[in-house]
């Protein structure tokens, strides 16, 4: 065999390889973007469900609301109640149609950026139902009495122990915010804040980035060999 036979050869050899890396690149990218999604999964449906007893939690409030539309201490605190429920369950749609709409066909590093944006928001969302919760506790409990039993409850409870709670919850809620944009809610998050993230964000989406980190180490591998 003549040296341009053997090149010729070595050509067709070479194309061949590289043809037969992209495909098991492909593939190995198919399969790990299919773990994302499947991780992915039961996040999209407890958002879901959270998204659909927020609808419900909200309908109930606003009923009660309506039916009270002449008292003042109806509208203030039940209306305080419905618009924290609206701004959580406005928080549950929006990591819904995030998760939803994750882009699997994008670059990698893309992928991994929406993916900590959701992780961020997720936060921010437990973040807000924590803290509101300390204010709203009281007259959740009281709406959620009336919707079950039909009584008064909101009407028949002292004005200034209402107050009060407002006041703790209020201040509560305020120091949490300080603490959390201070120290958690940062461009540059630190190790530790970023462990937090992740300890909240819930298994499915810390699965979901496992498995992103471990598809970009590959290409990254890949990329000085061609």
């Amino acid at each position: 065999m003549e040296l341009d036979d053997l090149k010729l050869a070595w050509a067709a050899h070479s194309a061949m390889l590289e043809r037969r890396l992209a495909i098991d690149e492909r593939l190995l990218r198919e399969v790990l973007l299919r773990k994302v999604r499947i991780a992915v999964a039961p996040y999209i449906l407890w958002r879901t469900l959270e998204m659909a007893l927020g609808i419900a939690m909200l309908s109930i409030v606003v009923r009660i609301v309506a039916a009270h539309v002449s008292e003042p201490r109806y509208t203030v605190v039940a209306g305080a109640l419905a618009a924290f429920l609206g701004v959580i369950t406005a928080l549950c749609a929006y990591l819904l149609v995030k998760s939803v709409t994750l882009d699997n066909g994008g670059p990698v590093t893309a992928i991994q950026r929406q993916v900590e944006r959701i992780k961020l928001v997720e936060y921010q969302a437990l973040k807000w139902a924590v803290l509101g919760g300390v204010v709203a506790w009281l007259p959740a409990a009281l709406i959620s009495f009336e919707a079950l039993t039909g009584v008064d409850a909101l009407a028949r409870v002292d004005l200034s122990y209402l107050v009060a709670n407002l006041v703790f919850g209020l201040a509560v809620l305020g120091l949490g915010h300080v603490l959390s944009r201070q120290y958690v809610e940062r461009p540059d998050l630190g190790p530790t804040a970023r462990r937090l993230v992740d300890a909240l964000s819930g298994r499915a989406l810390r699965s979901a980035s496992a498995h992103l980190a471990e598809l970009a180490r590959f290409e990254r591998e890949e990329r000085p060999t061609r």
